[in-house]
């Protein structure tokens, strides 16, 4: 079965019971969890009447290029009706000379398609958008083209020699200016001036969701424009829920989806497709999430349909014990999502005590109501802000069983800092709440890699011993940790293991002789359980570097040094 299928069949509680290995068991629950089929099918076809009617969403999608013409995109492509086709005039006086169907930043064209010859380089245009359609497509049939208009935005020249996307920000304007509901930019990468700094600002202040790449970095780490606060920010799963082993992670996640092997078009043919990996199929995932709830609710801004999606997600902390946190609000639950946005309601029965961030809604009740945030994982503390500052109510929060804040909602610092994992907020029983109470929350993850060792540490003593720095416990993922032995200049320094527990051939321990890390310098490298033999430098100093990856974790490893006089 075809992946994006497949996720859309999970996320409409679809999946049939024989397809339930295919998947965790994290989704199964999240199937079982959802509202039943004949509600969703009731707002599928409520969606389908809005088409009817005229509603439309536009999606801006910021790429290389694009073959208009493939199966997946024909019926998809957003038509400038202002425009005259082929008379060589600016019709509609925005400044693009017959922009039909959408622009070409880099060549100052109408021509958006991607270069003869050169499909293998410029196929990812094509492949994210194929994405969008082919969600929507699977999930309102023949009426998807009616409600899902794509924007093809190309930012790359047909003449470019590399693949970064120069004039992504300017094609951000551009599908700004065009009136776009949602701009998709599955891509991220160098540092953002303040010119394109004011082109975000631009878009976000006119209610458009900006939505963006995290990064295929292996790294704690988000580049622009997914970084820049008001995108929203998408990380990438594996089959498993799992993060993708080359997904950027952090805090600063919105959310995340499937990364590995999904299929969409390629621009070779009409009808050619590829299995890619990364954040970018992710982003077109979310994309195609995020415009269905437009479709679904035409009024709703990009914050409501931001609160949709992470407010319902699935939580998969607990399958990520690595990088909690670190992934988001968890997996889109579309069924959830659906009726959060459908229904006014909803917002009060979303909230999951295992999100690592969210919002808390509370209702007009005269009784005590209580939520516990206790999230997988342990954190430094928790920021929380009012959604309604002035507002004078009591709430009392708790971290594990100690009284933090016994006060008004208003009297709450804007993202106040409480330290702990495990938190409890109490609203005490009081009438005349106003509409929009609630609390925002997001947990501060602490940095796994530099809990036991971090950088570089210089040691200088004749004799001594050096280790990982986790005692009894495991060491940690994606540590990158050095040591610098250097002794008198007519030494040479002795390195006897007394421990070693690693993942084997995956987290070593690197010798390196001198200071540098440089191949020709490589002494040794060790890893697994055996003991390595006795190693001695060639000069009065060794690098000992320990490198680490985001998955299994050994006790770690212990070692002693001595000088002795050089031969």
């Amino acid at each position: 079965m075809k992946y994006f299928c497949l996720f859309a069949l999970i996320f409409f509680a679809f999946l049939p019971r024989g397809h339930a290995g295919l998947v965790s068991q994290l989704q199964d629950d999240t199937v079982k969890k959802g509202i039943p089929d004949t509600r969703v099918y009731a707002i599928l076809n409520m969606v389908r009447q809005k088409a009817a009617a005229g509603a439309v969403v536009k999606v801006a999608v910021i790429d290389d290029g694009f073959r208009l013409s493939h199966l997946s995109l024909k019926d998809f492509i957003y038509t400038n009706r202002l425009e005259s086709p082929g008379n060589f005039q600016d019709d509609d006086n925005n400044g693009y000379q017959d922009d039909l169907h959408g622009w070409d930043i880099s060549d100052n064209d109408p021509d958006v398609s991607v270069p003869k010859g050169r499909e293998n380089m410029f196929y990812h245009g094509t492949y994210v958008a194929g994405i969008i359609a082919n969600l929507f497509q699977s999930c309102f049939g023949g009426d998807a083209g009616k409600v899902l208009q794509i924007i093809p935005v190309k930012v790359l020249s047909d003449h470019a020699n590399n693949l970064y996307l120069q004039d992504g920000y300017k094609g951000i304007k551009y599908a700004s200016d065009l009136g776009a509901d949602i701009i998709c930019c599955a891509w991220s990468g160098g540092k953002i001036s303040e010119e394109e700094k004011s082109i975000l600002d631009g878009a976000i202040r006119k209610g458009i969701m900006i939505i963006g790449s995290a990064g295929n970095l292996y790294a704690e780490k988000v580049d622009p424009p997914a970084s820049y606060a008001g995108v929203f920010c998408v990380a990438a799963l594996d089959s498993t829920l799992k993060k993708s082993r080359y997904s950027n992670y952090g805090m600063r996640i919105d959310i995340a989806a499937p990364g590995d092997s999904v299929y969409g078009p390629h621009p070779l043919a009409d009808n050619a497709f590829i299995h890619e990996n990364g954040t970018s199929p992710a982003t077109a995932i979310i994309t195609g999430c995020a415009a269905m709830l437009k479709a679904i609710n035409p009024k709703a801004s990009a914050s409501d349909i931001f609160d949709a999606l992470t407010n319902t997600a699935t939580p998969v902390d607990s399958l990520n014990l690595s990088w909690c946190g670190k992934l988001g609000a968890g997996l889109p639950d579309m069924s959830k999502a659906i009726a959060y946005i459908s229904d006014p309601d909803y917002k009060f029965s979303g909230f999951a005590s295992s999100r690592s961030k969210g919002k808390i809604f509370f209702r007009k009740k005269e009784r005590l109501q209580t939520w516990n945030i206790r999230p997988y994982g342990a954190y430094k503390g928790v920021h929380i802000s009012s959604v309604c500052p002035d507002n004078r109510k009591i709430v009392k929060i708790y971290t594990g069983d100690s009284l933090w804040y016994n006060g008004t909602l208003g009297g709450l610092s804007k993202w106040m800092f409480i330290p702990g994992s495990r938190f409890k907020v109490e609203l005490q029983p009081k009438t005349g709440l106003p509409k929009d109470l609630g609390l925002s929350y997001y947990m501060e993850t602490i940095d796994s890699t530099s809990l036991y060792c971090h950088d570089i540490q210089y040691v200088s003593a004749d004799n001594g011993s050096i280790e990982d720095g986790s005692g009894d416990g495991n060491y940690a993922n994606n540590s990158s940790c050095k040591w610098q032995i250097s002794v008198p200049a007519d030494k040479r320094i002795r390195l006897e293991f007394s421990d070693i527990d690693t993942q084997p051939n995956v987290d070593f321990v690197w010798i390196f002789d001198g200071t540098s890390t440089l191949p020709e310098n490589l002494l040794a490298k060790f890893s697994g359980i055996t003991q390595p033999p006795v190693i001695t430098s060639l000069s009065n100093k060794i690098l000992v570097w320990f490198l680490t990856d985001g998955h299994s974790v050994g006790k770690g490893w212990k070692l002693s040094y001595t000088c002795e006089p050089a031969q």
